[in-house]
């Protein structure tokens, strides 16, 4: 009688769940990273683009003729400095 007893008491020890249940926020913390991470597809436009397409096409119609401005040189402690000249193509 004893050993069925112990039977019984081990059978149904067996039968309990030895994890707890989880948090209700239980994966709130990948949910955040992902969203971190991920670029929105439809950004809102904060307003109008900074260029129009007669520049751009001014600019690539210079950039294929070969006639690209260049940038002026930075100013250094109130002096211009001296950029080297590429040769052209």
């Amino acid at each position: 009688m004893n050993r069925l007893l112990l039977l019984a008491i081990l059978t149904l020890a067996a039968c309990v769940d030895p994890h707890p249940p989880l948090s209700p926020d239980f994966g709130n913390a990948v949910n955040a990273n992902i969203a971190a991470q991920v670029i929105n597809p439809n950004p809102l436009v904060a307003g109008p683009a900074d260029t129009d397409g007669q520049r751009v096409s001014d600019a690539m119609s210079r950039y294929r003729a070969g006639k690209v401005t260049r940038p002026q040189p930075p100013l250094e402690a109130g002096k211009i400095t001296s950029v080297p000249i590429l040769p052209e193509r």
